[in-house]
């Protein structure tokens, strides 16, 4: 993510160096030219949202999304033996927020064929359309994605198109169209969001060919909240001749630009960061109001969100109201929340404080219309007048049950081919009660549902105990054991087989914390253990030593980059070693100063070390270790489209006032064109 950043006039630090940078930061700024279009900059940001664009189309015949095995294919062909192909449809529509051309058939379609080579759709003016035809799950339509918009299309499909069956199209097909035409559109994917303060992703929105849009953040006041949600009723836009009556109770707080940039033709759902954004930081109800960058329209898209990190459900009786609340970082139950009920007017009808467990309850009120949560300037609102939610549209049905139940258990549910599959079981009442042992008889199942072992457990003092070797040529996926007490209803314990390699050891690499001074070495003290507590004794530790530029030196300066631009062999790689940890699980390792002592920009070492146990894959880790300031240090500043270098000579003596000499090269375009040489600057 890009963020333009602006810079203000820092306190006087003690440290001389900290004092050079807050000059640096007034100098640093572009020439007079460009000053006031920097100061009304200022007042807004530009920030640059990252999202997963969708992949690139290939050229390589089709296959199902989903891979079937042979035996699904052979119960395709079987179900549909006989059925003679065609085509039921040819049209476009939307898939993952894109245009896509979709041919439907009556039948499956043979996965094991090029159908570039039978089905073409074409351009009438430009020729053929880049991407690939690709094939359904349910293996009956093909698909060809990211149409252009308001093109006359041709689609022609060859007879010989194989169905599962073995049968084939018999008559060629074709259709002409026309692709329906795109309009730019944004707007907020939600009308009403409860953000998490401190582990929010961002405000959701839906973009189609909007690369910039321009937003203005309101805080509500919290004495008005009931008045404001009333007025609003969660709509999912604002005109402009209501906005002055609709936000006289808001406090504008932030307007920013966030560069969008979705994939071409397609409507994709993007979040805007608001964790970087200080004037956002405050817990509190905000209205986002959102326009395109450069339009002015008469509606425009608006969201109200909450920031708050406490979460609230309410169960509604008849004469009562239950309110719960927990922490929605933690998920822990929030002791002494203010639950309050208001009215349409915001006056307050009843309230209560929440015990330990987050509990707290209300006498039911017919004019309440709001309810508030608030602790430690954190507030969470639940409108008692929208609807509830409707609990019918979940499963809570829980598990089935049963006269007699069989708890089936083991120390894990993950295991490789090969290893040992142990469970043990305990049979019990509806009431969870012992009853009397009996025997069981047990089946196990591999993937495909096929049995690959069959035996009765017989329990010990009514603990039930198994071990199964599974095989090393074991099929990876879900496993089962099928239980039968003899009442007809068989009961599943499942587990998976998979190939992994789980760590079996920790590795610790540490070094100082401070960074060290370019004429001195490096030592890493590295610690190997088991994770049951043991030391890695005699184990093995092989690694390698990388050193890398540090152009970002100074982390409080982003945007600066450190260090000589023409300086080369700054990547390089130094040494490896091979090392055997002591009886403590212990080992030191030194780098010489040598392997930098001639270079001049900053730069850190890089140690990645594997800790080598038989059985196991080895335990890898890395640790950064970054050099001191150096007597003269080359800064690299982003400024608009100039750049500009600068060279900062330390003083070692501290004062309030000092000078210190900035050589400021002005690059224009390919011609260096000096402005200015040591020119001195008081600070």
């Amino acid at each position: 993510m890009n963020q333009s950043q602006f810079w203000r006039w820092p306190e006087r630090k003690k440290h001389y160096f900290a004092v050079m940078l807050a000059s640096l930061l007034m100098l640093a700024g572009c020439d007079q030219s460009d000053s006031t279009d920097n100061n009304k900059a200022a007042q807004s940001q530009s920030t640059e949202i990252q999202s997963a664009k969708a992949p690139q189309q290939s050229n390589t015949p089709p296959k199902s999304v989903k891979q079937k095995d042979a035996t699904s294919l052979a119960e395709l062909a079987k179900r549909y033996a006989g059925k003679e192909v065609t085509i039921l449809d040819a049209s476009e529509v939307q898939l993952d927020g894109a245009s896509a051309m979709v041919v439907t058939f009556s039948v499956p379609l043979d996965p094991n064929q090029n159908f570039a080579q039978n089905v073409r759709l074409v351009d009438v003016k430009q020729g053929k359309l880049d991407g690939a035809w690709e094939l359904s799950d349910n293996m009956m339509e093909l698909r060809l994605r990211h149409l252009p918009p308001s093109r006359k299309l041709q689609l022609t499909v060859d007879k010989g198109v194989k169905g599962i069956n073995e049968r084939q199209l018999e008559t060629a097909y074709e259709k002409t169209l026309t692709t329906e035409t795109i309009s730019p559109s944004v707007g907020f994917a939600s009308k009403g969001s409860l953000l998490p303060s401190k582990v929010a992703e961002g405000l959701p929105v839906l973009a189609l060919n909007v690369n910039s849009i321009d937003v203005n953040f309101f805080r509500i006041k919290e004495t008005a909240l009931p008045s404001f949600i009333a007025q609003w009723q969660y709509r999912n836009s604002m005109n402009s001749w209501e906005s002055e009556e609709i936000l006289k109770d808001a406090e504008l707080v932030y307007t920013g630009r966030f560069d969008l940039n979705p994939t071409l033709n397609t409507r994709e759902k993007l979040l805007l960061p608001l964790n970087n954004i200080k004037a956002l930081q405050k817990d509190g109800v905000y209205m986002a109001v959102m326009q395109q960058a450069g339009k002015y329209i008469y509606a425009n898209p608006a969201t109200m969100f909450t920031l708050s990190d406490i979460g609230v459900s309410v169960h509604s009786y008849l004469d009562k109201m239950d309110v719960f609340t927990q922490s929605l970082e933690q998920g822990d139950s929030l002791k002494g929340v203010e639950v309050r009920l208001l009215d349409e007017k915001g006056q307050l009808l009843s309230k209560a404080m929440t015990d330990a467990d987050g509990h707290a309850s209300l006498e039911k009120n017919a004019k309440a219309k709001l309810l508030l949560a608030t602790r430690d300037n954190q507030t969470s609102m639940i409108d008692l007048v929208s609807p509830a939610l409707d609990l019918s549209e979940f499963d809570i049905a829980g598990p089935q049950g049963y006269s007699k139940l069989f708890f089936v258990f083991g120390p894990r549910d993950l295991y490789r081919p090969g290893e040992t599959l142990i469970v043990n079981g305990l049979l019990r009442d509806g009431d969870g009660r012992a009853i009397k042992s009996q025997p069981v008889k047990v089946d196990v199942l591999k993937t495909d549902g096929q049995v690959v072992r069959s035996f009765v457990w017989q329990p010990e003092n009514g603990l039930y105990q198994y071990r199964y070797t599974i095989p090393q040529s074991a099929a990876t996926g879900l496993w089962s054991l099928r239980f039968d007490l003899g009442d007809n209803k068989p009961r599943y314990y499942k587990f998976n087989v998979e190939d992994f390699m789980p760590e079996r050891m920790a590795l610790d690499i540490s070094s100082e914390a401070q960074p060290v001074m370019k004429n001195h070495g490096v030592d890493f003290a590295i610690t190997g253990r088991y994770l049951y507590g043991a030391p890695a004794a005699d184990n093995r530790l092989q690694g390698q030593l990388f050193l890398r530029p540090n152009r970002d030196a100074v982390a409080k300066l982003p945007g600066y980059e450190f260090g000589a631009a023409t300086e080369e062999n700054l990547s390089r790689t130094l040494d490896e070693f091979d090392l055997t940890l002591n009886s403590g699980g212990e080992a030191a390792l030194n780098v010489s100063a040598d392997n930098w002592s001639s270079v001049s920009s900053p730069v850190k070492v890089i140690v990645q070390a594997s800790l080598l146990e038989s059985g196991g894959r080895p335990v890898t880790r890395r640790l950064n270790k970054r050099f001191g300031r150096r007597k003269n240090w080359l800064v690299f500043v982003h400024c608009s489209i100039r750049k500009q270098f600068m060279t900062i000579v330390p003083v070692v003596t501290r004062a309030a006032t000092m000078w210190m000499k900035i050589h400021w090269l002005n690059l224009s375009w390919f011609m260096p064109m000096p402005m200015a040489k040591n020119m001195p600057r008081k600070i």
